[in-house]
């Protein structure tokens, strides 16, 4: 819940936004991007969300959470 202020801006204002990973950090964690668009252009916020993902590196497997990373055993 503590990121539900960047969603709230365009929720209220009835702009498309998708969220996609952008990167990782050094500690291997993804690194979200937002991209929102004019009212009513979700097609475009769709488009400019798959044209990024296609020009970006791969993806990494995600990480297990916290609390299943402690009890997870290779």
């Amino acid at each position: 819940l503590e990121h539900i202020g960047f969603t709230v801006p365009f929720n209220m204002s009835e702009q498309p936004a998708a969220s996609i990973n952008c990167g990782y950090t050094s500690a291997g964690l993804p690194i979200g991007l937002q991209i929102a668009g004019r009212r009513f252009d979700d097609l475009g916020v769709l488009q400019v969300a798959r044209a990024f993902e296609i020009l970006r590196e791969a993806q990494r497997p995600w990480p297990l959470p916290p609390s299943e990373a402690i009890h997870h055993v290779d």
